[in-house]
């Protein structure tokens, strides 16, 4: 008996299924006439994509997403008279509908940032030399804050001849905001006050002269910094000493020497690599490694397709999709985590001159008579009640069940006191069978499991042995299955109490309130 619990309950913990999955966001250049926003729905196990929707915004080369996927912000990289950050909010067909636009007044927003903890939006305005600070209003974007101008100039006679706002990035504890200029080889660094606005008296980090630092990463806890100077195709790594950047090591990005055109920067999920992006003077990735102390470690140039922009890890690590502004495609890479190796998976996304590349992250519904097949569950004709009571009880939205004890699929049950004849891993397998039982029972109640809005309350009784402590361990049979069948619809309040005996000397018994979705 002790095998067959074991097995049972291994294998329901390896069935584990999620139904979490990804949208990709697409913003693009619109000179050849093309929408500016394009949504895909980007399959994180096989990299496959759908195209979803469209939404027209002109030359949408930046896009924010907050963490909780429900709003959407977009500049346009125009000239001044046009140039904008719009708002979207998911609508009720869950898609973005815009929300409305605000001017920048800076020229040409090339980078926008939320802030979680103001709900703020942060511009950076190339020609403009500028930053725009805007507050929001349940996602919609609401007028503009504050505009603040740089001033300055550096050594590339072409490109430096004024400020340049290329980034907005927030330090890790979004105490300060950075802003990459790359016109005038500065980082300047804001203290953001509580309602997000800035302290427009800024520090001023310097670069080497004609670097042209264009974006900036951290990594997780905020010790290290790595700033990709685009004129340079060059990183510099600063070690974070208080509010101090310590320069510790420069190395080139390019393998072409000269003043080149590096685009963009990012970390791997799980902090171990950096990779960029070359543009004009190569078509490549150079990816490195983060060694221990926080230094780089190149270990080779990956080619891509022409011009590639922006790029991005997908939210699993596992691919790395390129922005290839001029062969209009994004391209997907398999990433070896081991090896930081990339390799064309061969399923390109075409997209007429893309730009910026973000992940929304989408929790779909639980199918819940789809997982019970997916996990192998066995649902058993209910057994008739063992004295003068029913099984359950509907009123209203909610279906009161009754006590259920663990039946075993060959028919009996499991039965034992935990703490003398049974282990907790079998009394686990038992509450895991216990839960099968009710749902037996609620199969026939309601006719499809998918009319379940929540399981609202579980009573767990374990025969226990007076000494016995870990009613909850043993409940976690139950209540983990429960999660795996409905998803969060399944999370519950739950006590689990210790007995002296139960009828039929039954391992636990459960009991159960489940609400129902209304009709529609």
């Amino acid at each position: 008996m002790i095998a067959t619990l074991l097995l049972s309950l291994n294998t329901f913990l390896g069935a584990l299924v999620t139904d979490t999955s990804y949208e990709l966001i697409i913003g693009s250049y619109t000179k050849n006439g093309n929408p500016g926003i394009e949504v895909f729905d980007f399959n994180t196990k096989s990299a496959n994509s759908t195209k979803l929707y469209n939404r027209n915004s002109s030359n949408a080369s930046y896009l924010a997403i907050p963490s909780d996927g429900k709003s959407l912000y977009a500049v346009s990289e125009n000239g001044s008279d046009k140039a904008t950050v719009s708002s979207f909010t998911l609508g009720t067909n869950n898609q973005f509908e815009l929300t409305g636009a605000e001017k920048t007044i800076g020229a040409h927003p090339c980078f926008v940032l939320y802030r979680e903890a103001s709900a703020t939006v942060y511009t950076a305005n190339y020609t403009g030399g500028s930053v725009s600070v805007f507050k929001t209003d349940h996602g919609k974007i609401l007028p503009l804050s504050q505009h603040i101008k740089y001033s300055g100039s550096s050594i590339n006679k072409s490109r430096q001849s004024s400020s340049h706002a290329h980034q907005v990035v927030l330090s890790p504890d979004q105490i300060f905001l950075y802003v990459n200029d790359l016109g005038t080889d500065e980082i300047h660094r804001h203290k953001i006050y509580a309602d997000g606005t800035l302290d427009e008296k800024s520090t001023t980090i310097k670069i080497e002269s004609g670097s042209g630092p264009r974006h900036m990463v951290f990594n997780q806890i905020g010790t290290m910094a790595y700033l990709l100077n685009e004129l340079k195709s060059r990183i510099d790594v600063f070690k974070i000493i208080g509010d101090k950047f310590e320069r510790t090591q420069s190395i080139d990005t390019d393998k072409i020497k000269g003043d080149n055109a590096s685009a963009d920067i990012h970390i791997s999920p799980d902090g171990k690599w950096l990779l960029t992006s070359n543009r004009i003077t190569s078509n490549e990735i150079t990816v490195f490694n983060i060694l221990d102390n926080g230094t780089l470690k190149k270990i080779y140039h990956q080619p891509v397709a022409k011009t590639p922009r922006n790029f991005s890890f997908d939210p699993t690590g596992k691919y790395v999709l390129v922005a290839s502004q001029d062969e209009s495609k994004i391209q997907v890479f398999s990433f070896d985590t081991q090896s930081g190796m990339m390799t064309d998976t061969k399923k390109d996304i075409q997209v007429e001159m893309p730009v910026c590349i973000q992940f929304r992250k989408v929790e779909k519904e639980v199918d819940a008579e789809e997982r019970i097949k997916n996990l192998g569950i066995n649902l058993i004709k209910p057994s008739a009640p063992i004295a003068n009571y029913v099984k359950y009880v509907q009123t209203g939205n909610l279906v009161f069940l009754s006590g259920h004890g663990p039946d075993k699929l060959g028919g009996g049950y499991v039965i034992g006191k935990l703490g003398s004849d049974l282990v907790v891993e079998e009394g686990q397998a038992a509450a895991r069978l216990t839960g099968i039982s009710l749902l037996s029972t609620l199969k026939v109640a309601i006719g499809d499991l998918n009319r379940v809005k929540r399981i609202v309350k579980v009573l767990g009784l374990v025969n226990s042995t007076p000494d016995f402590i870990q009613q909850p361990l043993v409940m976690n049979g139950f209540s983990n299955l429960m999660v795996d069948v409905f998803g969060d619809r399944g999370r519950h309040a739950r006590s689990a109490v210790g007995v002296n005996a139960l009828p039929n000397n039954f391992a636990v018994e459960i009991e159960m309130i489940v609400e129902l979705k209304n009709e529609q």
